[in-house]
């Protein structure tokens, strides 16, 4: 099959609500099915963040529920774990190597294979979970901690934004501020090359910016914007789609010659009725 079908990235509310039945299983099974032969699968760091937070932050009663959502998140066959947003770019985008070797691909793909053998969260975190025969632990404390703060800073600086301390960026100041994070050398060819490839979460930024002038609005309170904002960089790859409820995101991002790429899940599943 050609290798220029879409792929699709889903947002935590996908899991979720399969899970509480919103999504009947009947049209999970439907979209699975037409993803299966007619496009790919691949779940981003940012989505795999969320669950492994709500299983970092929760207790051992509901470890069970939420080791699940994750469960539902790995269903699709053909599933490819996507690095951090930013190496997703560098390596997208500029051919570069990923630099945090902790969330390659690869050990993200051991970590979710050891959370889902764990039958508890006291096995997972003292390394009890047996698996062919040997014993694994699985420290996501490290992913959610490495995320965790890419929020609080982000809150922060939103805040000086909406005290004057800081100025809003301009795309260009933008872009070489994100190349610099990325270790990219900051010239106006990769300026143009990254808001090309970001045009969808630089729309977002301008959205937030907006925000930011609001003081009724609560950045700590609303920090997973900012991982919204994440998933919009996985729309580099100009084959990506991003599934979501989250109207939200949409609104935000009009006039993004992306925005067609970010689709709700409404859309995806009548897709996947028409061509069954």
């Amino acid at each position: 099959m050609s290798q220029r079908r879409p792929k699709f990235i889903f947002d935590l509310h996908i899991a979720s609500y399969v899970q509480s039945g919103r999504i009947q299983r009947r049209d999970w099974e439907a979209v699975l099915r037409y993803m299966s032969h007619r496009a790919r699968y691949a779940i981003c760091s940012v989505t795999l963040y969320e669950l492994m937070a709500g299983i970092d932050g929760g207790d051992e009663a509901h470890f069970s529920e939420n080791r699940d959502r994750l469960k539902i998140l790995y269903e699709p066959a053909g599933r490819e774990p996507l690095p951090l947003a930013s190496d997703f770019v560098r390596f997208v985008v500029f051919h570069l190597p990923i630099r945090a070797r902790a969330f390659q691909p690869s050990r993200l793909k051991k970590w979710v294979e050891v959370i889902l053998h764990a039958r508890t969260k006291a096995e997972l975190r003292t390394g009890q979970v047996v698996m062919r025969g040997r014993s694994y632990g699985s420290d996501i404390s490290r992913l959610v901690e490495h995320v965790r703060k890419g929020k609080k800073q982000d809150a922060e600086r939103l805040e000086k934004l909406r005290r004057g301390e800081l100025k809003p960026s301009t795309p260009n100041t933008w872009a070489e501020q994100l190349l610099s994070r990325m270790e990219v050398s900051t010239t106006a060819e990769n300026v143009t090359a990254t808001l090309s490839a970001l045009d969808a979460a630089w729309h977002y930024e301008l959205a937030r910016y907006d925000l930011a002038k609001k003081s009724g609005y609560n950045f700590a309170k609303n920090a997973s914007d900012w991982l919204d904002s994440q998933l919009l960089y996985y729309l580099a790859d100009p084959l990506i789609h991003l599934i979501t409820f989250d109207s939200r995101i949409g609104d935000r991002t009009k006039g993004s010659m992306q925005s067609n790429r970010i689709l709700h899940f409404d859309h995806l599943l009548a897709k996947a009725k028409t061509t069954s």
